[in-house]
């Protein structure tokens, strides 16, 4: 959408810099692409809150709803309507920009976290709260793909390429801050002492989730009055909604790309799953399982940031500031393997997953962006889109293998393990060995594929920094159209 008079006063256009020799254009950027980063932010973390609340929590969680899969199909269903849903929000936010996507997944994400608080109350019987939650969850697991595909939109539009990478990072990252966020904070509010502490709980996702339509309101306009970068002032033909699918899905690196970061997200999402009960099977406290899986979004964000900045700085770096991330992160994931099956290991457990965690969300934003280049001029949210519903297919599957490969818990391991009091329970407490080594067989299998087969090429890019489009694209095996170059009125600025 176009901007507003409201918008327009908000707006301190700023030069991006002096004339450049060889008549190179200089842009106009608008300061409240920063509003707009935090709004996107806020948006992200209440969704995310509110996707990953109960699985610190599992046991209590299964207790106080009634049902012995609760927790699982309350995370598991944000994977399986991603996939849905997830073209739905791919044609909404090409077609409506980033103020729809704005709107429509806040309202959502709201009316989702209205009917999870509902069961909180004491006058809803016991046998309805896990139905009226559930049909919350599944609203708020809607609104995840039209909040998710924002970063790469926000920053294609109102970012120039030298700030791209450090904001998709900063946008993008909100989601898995949110997860860090009731990682800790769950087990704190519900736990042995408070089992049935919900109403709390779910209050502070739906605080969450209003302060996040209240913001996402402001957002006034799509995109900026004039282009800020080279690659939104040329005149080219975005493809529509089906052409963009078609046209990612022939490029050889877009596949790979999707099936390596996608794979990554999808064990993230596994992770998540699994690492408070595998801790607390092997007699870990509630506090430290809800610290370490902070402590994996609070590495990333250094990972993720590091990655963000070097890859802004040196462009031709991005494909290989990809593949050393994805070693150290298999390294990591391989300490883990082996870690999780001891007791009282914590520094060793604690290593792991920050060395995880730093090398593996260091992929997730770069990628993002490496996507948006790949595929260019296909709409930023076609190619965003495809990768995180690969990560949520990928990511049903991964939980649902390690699932699978779940052994009956030892006579030592229900002697030791702090997942439940509760004897009845007992049954449902299970060893983790092997579904954490096929945990780290995918992170291998994906690791291989990324390092020999990816090959990107920034083309997008390359419309940046001045090649011409003409002899950049046809280099591309995979895509030899060229994209018309026009100069429009306000690229010339005197």
């Amino acid at each position: 959408g176009g901007g507003s008079s409201a918008a327009a006063c908000l707006d301190f256009a700023m030069t991006a810099g002096a004339e450049q020799q060889n008549d190179q254009p200089t842009y106009q950027q608008y300061r409240r692409r920063y509003w707009y980063a935090v709004v996107v932010i806020i948006i992200n973390l209440s969704n995310a809150m509110s996707w990953i609340s109960f699985a610190p929590i599992s046991y209590h969680t299964n207790a106080y709803y009634d049902n012995d899969l609760a927790a699982l199909l309350f995370n598991v269903i944000f994977m399986v309507f991603s996939i849905p849903f997830g073209f739905v929000a791919v044609w909404m936010i090409d077609k409506f920009g980033l103020r729809g996507g704005v709107y429509f997944g806040g309202l959502l994400n709201l009316i989702g976290n209205i009917l999870r608080f509902i069961p909180s109350f004491d006058f809803v019987p016991k046998e309805d709260r896990f139905a009226i939650a559930f049909t919350g969850q599944c609203i708020a697991a809607i609104s995840q793909p039209f909040i998710m595909y924002l970063p790469t939109k926000l920053t294609g539009f109102w970012f120039p390429e030298n700030q791209r990478n450090i904001f998709n990072t900063l946008t993008s990252m909100s989601n898995p801050i949110g997860i860090a966020i009731m990682y800790s904070l769950a087990p704190q509010i519900v736990n042995k002492k408070h089992p049935d502490n919900f109403f709390t709980l779910n209050l502070i996702t739906l605080i969450a989730a209003v302060i996040a339509a209240a913001t996402g309101v402001t957002v006034l306009s799509s995109e900026p009055p004039t282009p800020v970068s080279g690659s939104k002032a040329v005149n080219h033909d975005t493809p529509s909604f089906w052409a963009g699918i078609k046209k990612a899905c022939k490029s050889r690196n877009f596949l790979v790309l999707c099936l390596a970061l996608g794979g990554g997200v999808g064990l993230f999402n596994a992770l998540y799953n699994n690492l408070q009960p595998a801790l607390c099977s092997k007699g870990y406290n509630e506090t430290y399982n809800g610290l370490m899986g902070s402590a994996l979004i609070l590495s990333g964000l250094f990972g993720a940031a590091f990655a963000g900045i070097i890859t802004d700085m040196r462009k031709h770096w991005t494909e290989y500031v990809m593949k050393i991330a994805f070693v150290v992160a298999t390294i990591g994931a391989a300490s883990l393997t082996v870690a999780i099956n001891y007791e009282k290991v914590e520094w060793w457990i604690t290593l792991s997953i920050c060395i995880f965690g730093f090398a593996g969300f260091a992929l997730y934003p770069v990628g993002l962006e490496t996507g948006v280049e790949i595929t260019y001029p296909v709409a930023e949210a076609t190619s965003t889109g495809l990768i995180i519903m690969s990560g949520q297919i990928q990511g049903v599957i991964y939980v649902a293998v390690t699932a699978i490969l779940n052994q009956k818990a030892t006579p030592h391991e229900l002697g030791i393990q702090t997942c439940t009091d509760n004897l009845s329970e007992f049954g449902v407490i299970v060893g983790w060995k092997y579904s954490f080594i096929a945990w780290q067989v995918f992170i291998v299998i994906l690791g291989l594929i990324c390092i020999i087969f990816f090959r990107p090429k920034l083309r997008r890019m390359a419309l940046d920094v001045g090649v011409t489009a003409d002899t950049h694209l046809k280099a591309d095996e995979e895509d030899v159209s060229v994209i018309n170059i026009v100069s429009p009125p306000w690229k010339q600025v005197d």
